[in-house]
């Protein structure tokens, strides 16, 4: 079901106003910890609370979520297992989303657990390329990278409150195991904030470096797209795990049994999409200034007994 909203979203258009690509995100999340025991397919940890050590209970799961997008669209999850790490997990969610979706996706980001050549190597042999962070375990790419940028000069790009120094060079070979030369693009920001302490706007000056290697080669994918859809991963975190864990409970365990906990995720991104599609889509931006998205669902659930919602006219 969720799938063939996404694909009606695609027929519909909605994913056609930023560009002709698609990028999907894969990243992990915690659903929910207890500190009693709970099903085997859990995995667990110890804590201490109270100075005494103890054992915690959680599940996490893997999301695969479309980014760049005016409507957040979470693709599928896939629970961790006991014993095994995020990337296992995230191969067997890919498999299925690639399966699922076919060409709907041409790019998959992540950070830089996702940095390895069996995942690179997974995703070039299904078709796609990839994009992730680049960190100091990556250290005989980032090493060369770092010594050819260092006798290259900068691009820039100048925006309001921004100005991003920028190297992107094709072609290295240091990431072992990889089957494709990478391309590597080093961003280096600096942020001008303005904020209020009392009674004073205060300006702060922040510097940020980043690093992204990808399989994208730079005639089909601009510098400058690169860097914003690599930003753009963030989307993942910000418009769909801190939104649902803060307002739609996706952090609460209704049911301890991983089938029905997959279930309960599901059906809540399904009802996250459809919501997000009556509010944009289908509401007049009229309706939308005085009614936040958070706001008509909770008044979508005082009126789910049959009575009309409040911010309809009499004519409504």
């Amino acid at each position: 079901m969720l799938s063939g909203i996404a694909h009606q979203l695609g027929r519909s258009k909605v994913f056609g106003q930023e560009g002709p690509l698609r990028f999907a995100a894969l990243d992990g999340h915690e659903v929910f910890s207890k500190s009693v025991p709970v099903l085997s397919a859990s995995s667990e940890r110890k804590i201490k609370i109270h100075g005494e050590e103890v054992i915690e209970y959680y599940y996490r799961g893997v999301v695969c979520h479309l980014v760049g997008f005016e409507i957040a669209v979470p693709l599928d999850v896939e629970l961790i297992r006991p014993g095994e790490g995020e990337i296992t997990a995230a191969k067997r969610l890919s498999e299925r989303v690639l399966r699922r979706y076919g060409r709907f996706i041409d790019e998959v980001i992540g950070d830089a657990l996702y940095f390895e050549a069996p995942f690179f190597n997974f995703c070039i042999d299904h078709g796609k390329h990839v994009i992730a962070v680049i960190k100091g375990d990556q250290r005989a790419l980032l090493q060369d990278a770092q010594g050819l940028f260092g006798q290259m000069k900068p691009a820039l790009w100048d925006e309001p409150r921004r100005l991003t120094q920028f190297w992107d060079v094709e072609g290295f070979r240091s990431a072992e195991g990889i089957k494709v030369p990478l391309r590597v693009l080093h961003a280096y920001e600096t942020i001008t904030k303005r904020g209020r302490i009392g009674k004073e706007w205060i300006e702060t000056v922040e510097d940020h470096h980043w690093w992204w290697a990808t399989t994208f080669p730079l005639s089909q994918l601009s510098s400058y797209q690169l860097w914003k859809v690599s930003h753009r991963r963030w989307d993942v975190e910000n418009d769909l795990f801190d939104t649902l864990s803060t307002h739609w409970a996706l952090d609460h365990c209704f049911n301890h049994d991983p089938i029905a906990i997959v279930n309960f995720i599901l059906t809540l991104f399904i009802a996250f999409v459809l919501l997000q599609s009556f509010y944009l889509r289908n509401l007049k931006p009229q309706r939308r200034i005085h009614l936040t998205l958070i706001g008509m669902s909770e008044e979508l659930y005082l009126t789910s007994g049959g009575s009309p919602a409040p911010w309809l006219d009499k004519g409504g």
